[in-house]
């Protein structure tokens, strides 16, 4: 048995804080074990564990793995990173100091954010002279005296000081990015739109169309931080890291990078493009069931439709000692297994007699469609369920699409 959390207090400071909320986006995905997560994110499951324990800093490459593994906003994260590094340093310091800097802190806010608000960091301007060395003349010391009075003159000096700041805050975010970059990665490009996502396999081949039998145009190592146009429709590939399969390929450049092998998704909204030698997508889905020949107790589940990639199979009922049914995942397949799954619904759902059960086209873990068809399984009988509609029907094609995390 796993053992249980040490409990965590947010308000004792900003570390417990930063941990807190890595432990709620973990939660938010189900609370999979750190061994799971580990196979995602690429680092042990003592160094994700330690992440959210609360007690130390994790770096900021260990941060974004675990975000990634979760599913999370990277980018989000990223600044919630250097906002904990910079409060931790100011408690580091002399407490007049750390007021001192977070009335600077405080005092620039506005500023930065009416600058970033709608042009991306990495594209802002940063003019030569911005850099221009300032000299400041220290020869007669500060008066000593309350920190009230210190303040007063530091928000005197920010006025003067907002533009270098902000641009030295720039400049060195985008530095920091470059370094962390393995050799042989792209530079990052700063764009409005995309999305983003990090290689992980030890080699990323990008080609010159959404296909396994492309030309491979470029090969990039793991760790690589990339900014993705759009994504369309093409082979399956198997996720190595949840053995689940994937028809997305996101366009870098003039080239295509199988979703497999990149975590990261699109925006939920964000619908695939079509794109040369790519595929369209599922039009339509049928489900039927019937008694599996070579077991009385299970039954077959199987699909026709078109333009069928993957598709997720799902079905809802009460385990034994819940509270309440709840949608299970059965299987995700793909045309090599005929779209087809088997499943003892007595087994998993006694003195239930009819189980909704829904097969989803998807277009890999975490990307449902809206094509699905929904039956009512029972012992010798089938039927349509006449109430799985709205969010009812939307929870039953993302669990029958669901990245296999847990485990």
């Amino acid at each position: 048995m796993a053992r249980r959390p040490r409990p965590l207090d947010p308000t004792d400071g900003p570390l417990q804080a930063f941990a807190h909320g890595l432990r709620e986006l973990r939660e938010s995905v189900g609370n999979p074990t750190y061994r799971s997560l580990a196979r995602v994110a690429g680092f042990s499951a003592t160094t994700l564990s330690d992440a959210a324990a609360g007690l130390r800093r994790p770096s900021l490459e260990v941060t974004l793995a675990f975000v990634g593994a979760c599913q999370g906003d990277e980018e989000d994260w990223r600044r919630r990173w250097h906002r904990l590094e910079a409060e931790l340093t100011d408690l580091r310091r002399d407490p007049a100091d750390a007021e001192l800097a977070a009335a600077v802190r405080e005092s620039t806010a506005t500023m930065t954010a009416a600058a970033t608000a709608t042009t991306p960091l990495g594209s802002l301007p940063v003019p030569a002279e911005t850099f221009t060395t300032v000299s400041l003349d220290i020869a007669q010391p500060v008066p000593k005296g309350p920190w009230r009075g210190r303040v007063a003159l530091a928000a005197g000096v920010v006025t003067a000081l907002a533009g270098s700041m902000l641009a030295l805050h720039l400049s060195t975010e985008n530095s920091d990015r470059l370094a962390l970059l393995p050799p042989g990665c792209p530079k990052p490009v700063s764009s409005k739109g995309g999305f983003g996502g990090r290689t992980y396999t030890d080699t990323t081949r990008v080609r010159d169309a959404p296909s396994l039998g492309g030309q491979v145009l470029q090969e990039l190592p793991a760790g690589c931080r990339l900014k993705f146009t759009a994504y369309c429709l093409g082979d399956v590939v198997i996720d190595a890291t949840g053995n689940s399969p994937d028809v997305r390929w996101f366009k870098l450049g003039d080239g295509y990078i199988s979703s497999a092998v990149v975590h990261g998704n699109p925006p939920r909204e964000l619908p695939p493009a079509a794109c040369p030698g790519g595929l369209p997508g599922p039009t339509d889905l049928a489900l039927t069931a019937r008694p599996f020949a070579a077991d009385p107790t299970s039954v077959e589940l199987s699909v026709s439709g078109h333009q069928l990639g993957i598709v997720g199979f799902a079905a809802y009922y009460q385990d034994r000692g819940a509270d309440r049914p709840h949608w299970h995942q059965l299987a995700m397949t793909t045309a090599k297994q005929e779209f087809r799954t088997t499943w003892q619904p007595g087994s998993a759902a006694d003195g239930q007699p009819d189980v909704p059960v829904v097969a989803a086209a998807c277009l890999g873990g975490q990307a449902p469609t809206d094509v699905s068809d929904a039956l009512l399984v029972g012992t010798g009988q089938t039927g349509r369920p006449d109430t799985l509609t709205g969010d009812a029907l939307q929870a039953a094609r993302a669990e029958a699409c669901r990245y296999p995390i847990n485990g």
